[in-house]
């Protein structure tokens, strides 16, 4: 039977922790690419809905200035004595679309409303913990608030 010198094992158990180091780093490696995958994946999509919803909301405040000035505008004629036909008509057609303007900010705020959960669970669901801090760092990126009673749990 060989004897086995000290140094030869020490030798082993130096080239065994340096395999296993390797194996784990390639492995976190791994996982560290899928995770940053997946970061980009969800980043893109959320980009592409906010990138929606942001000019929503600005041509909405764009049409409530519009509708402001335009009633301005009207009272002046009717002090200005202008027909009161034509300016009830008138009254009446901005007062529908201050209605449908109305009607679209609560929509789009049942959207951001459902927009920042749907949001938050989804990262949750693909990081675990890390989910939960990457979804507030998110939703606050993009100007959406995260609602605390309806936040998802990993």
């Amino acid at each position: 039977m060989t004897e086995r010198s000290l140094g030869r094992t020490l030798w082993t158990l130096f080239l065994a922790v340096l395999n296993a180091t390797l194996i784990l780093l390639a492995l976190c490696l791994w996982l560290g690419w899928s995770l940053f995958s997946t970061v980009e994946s969800i980043t893109g999509d959320v980009a592409e809905i906010t990138g929606t919803i942001r000019p929503l909301r600005s041509e909405i405040q764009g049409l409530t200035t519009q509708i402001g000035e335009t009633r301005s505008a009207l009272a002046a004629l009717r002090e200005d004595g202008a027909d009161l036909q034509l300016c009830s008509a008138l009254e009446a057609q901005l007062a529908r679309m201050e209605t449908r303007v109305a009607e679209l900010t609560e929509t789009l705020q049942g959207l951001e409303a459902e927009l920042a959960p749907a949001i938050a669970e989804a990262t949750v669901s693909a990081f675990g913990s890390l989910g939960s801090a990457f979804a507030t760092t998110l939703l606050g990126a993009i100007g959406l608030a995260p609602d605390p009673d309806r936040a998802p749990q990993p």
